[in-house]
């Protein structure tokens, strides 16, 4: 496998000889240098542009390499517990710890485990919006309703205690089964 920083590192030098500048020192290169060659530069703007399209090809491949989610109880138990949150930033958590070669888990994951298990209910709303609520089994893992202010005004936020992070992660594995 190519290496992107590599990569990414010979065509910034590159980029910087194309615009006169001495990649290892960073000083101006003399006018009378033949980098500075017309015909030279354009070359290596070309080159340095070339590499650029390498380099997201490259991200891309890799991204594309990713092992699916998987319990890696070493890199979960690293997971920062707060004392409440909302299902994203605590998922947000979670993918922090995650190997770099890992895809990360989804919202949607978690809270349809949580609602085809019976912690979470969703309701429709007059206006037609599905809003999840805690059902009578969520509340005592620790998930709960708080009144926030927004851009949009007041609203209902589903929240979770260290209780339910904790629940969550002892559960992980039945989570990404359903998937």
């Amino acid at each position: 496998m190519r290496d992107i920083k590599k990569t990414k590192i010979a065509k910034d030098w590159i980029f910087q000889l194309a615009n006169g500048i001495n990649p290892i020192d960073g000083t101006d290169l003399s006018d009378t240098d033949i980098i500075n060659n017309v015909h030279i530069s354009r070359c290596l703007f070309y080159v340095a542009d070339v590499m650029d399209f390498a380099i997201r090809k490259m991200r891309k491949e890799s991204k594309d390499e990713k092992i699916e989610f998987n319990k890696d109880a070493e890199a979960l138990s690293k997971v920062y517990i707060a004392e409440k949150t909302s299902i994203s930033d605590f998922v947000s958590e979670i993918n922090k710890v995650i190997p770099e070669n890992m895809k990360g888990i989804s919202n949607k994951t978690i809270i349809t485990w949580l609602v085809d298990n019976g912690y979470l209910k969703i309701i429709v709303t007059d206006k037609g919006a599905k809003i999840k609520r805690p059902t009578e089994a969520g509340q005592s893992i620790g998930i709960f309703t708080e009144q926030k202010e927004g851009h949009n005004g007041t609203y209902v936020a589903v929240l979770y205690d260290a209780n339910a992070q904790n629940f969550i992660l002892n559960n992980i594995s039945a989570i990404i089964e359903q998937e």
